[in-house]
């Protein structure tokens, strides 16, 4: 599988070296060649070369520049692909003719991680959402498995001086929603920019209902990656990486202070490629797709 190159740092600097990407940013610098990458992702500011911009394009590899939070600057797509216009054509397809087949996917497959990243047994969920045929039977099915989840989310934190009750949002009542609200994000936008590189609309949903500017397909794929995130959140409180000194209240809501955003930036940093590698292989999954 090539690698996604996914950058969060502010002041990177991208250039071409012999027919590889230079990347440097404050803190780490190195090369890859670009038979190796499928597609940049920059989240934060950054500078990059005619030159390299020129490379990616000959070698079909799109580039994308967001805000530090995920907010899309800009794309920069190769010429033509034929490629991506039939995974396109497969996407709609299956929109029209199996959207609630793949929505049960997508169910099991979040059913799955939330299995082996909490340890809980949800064979019998599984085997309901084969029985299911409507849409509000399928979305009580996954709130009951992300309740379940929630649960070991919560017992994560009861030796920590967080408590967790239920997860609310807009705006978060409290310090653990705060956080879950900004990691969630962080996966959502890089849900996003995966899903452009690898040729699929962000709009074009099967589970979640476009809402607005809302890439209700990036949701659909972020409920795979919700366990790990979730899991993650519960890490960062249990090594006390985020304190409630890190949190201000104001317009009825808990919202982060600017400090340690940095810090669990970093964290983040470093589960990206697992990340990105989950969405990827689901992506392929789908182009395969098949109504059994």
């Amino acid at each position: 599988m090539k690698q996604t190159i996914v950058i969060f740092s502010d002041y990177t600097e991208i250039k071409k070296k012999a027919g590889r990407l230079y990347i440097e940013t404050p803190k780490t610098k190195g090369s890859v060649p670009v038979t190796n990458i499928d597609g940049v992702l920059v989240f934060g500011k950054a500078s990059i070369t005619s030159e390299a911009l020129s490379l990616c394009s000959s070698n079909n590899i799109p580039v994308i520049f967001l805000t530090t939070y995920g907010l899309i600057k800009g794309i920069v797509l190769p010429p033509y692909n034929s490629s991506f216009l039939y995974t396109r054509l497969t996407q709609v397809k299956l929109n029209l003719f199996n959207r609630l087949e793949v929505a049960k996917y997508i169910v099991k497959k979040k059913c799955l991680e939330i299995e082996s990243t909490f340890g809980l047994d949800l064979e019998a969920i599984q085997l309901n959402i084969e029985k299911i045929q409507g849409f509000s039977q399928l979305l009580g099915i996954e709130g009951y498995a992300s309740k379940l989840m929630f649960n070991s989310f919560s017992e994560m934190l009861k030796t920590t001086e967080f408590t967790f009750t239920e997860r609310t949002y807009n705006p978060p009542p409290d310090e653990v929603n705060a956080l879950l609200s900004f990691v969630y994000i962080l996966g959502y936008n890089l849900s996003i920019g995966t899903i452009l590189i690898k040729g699929f609309d962000p709009y074009i949903s099967f589970l979640h209902v476009k809402k607005g500017a809302h890439a209700a397909f990036a949701s659909d794929v972020l409920e795979i990656l919700r366990p790990k995130l979730t899991y993650f959140v519960g890490q960062l409180i249990r090594e006390n990486e985020v304190l409630k000194e890190d949190f201000e209240k104001r317009d009825n809501g808990y919202f982060l202070k600017k400090p340690v955003l940095t810090k669990i930036l970093d964290r983040f940093n470093l589960m990206k490629e697992k990340l990105t590698n989950s969405i990827k292989e689901f992506l392929a999954e789908l182009e395969k797709f098949k109504d059994d």
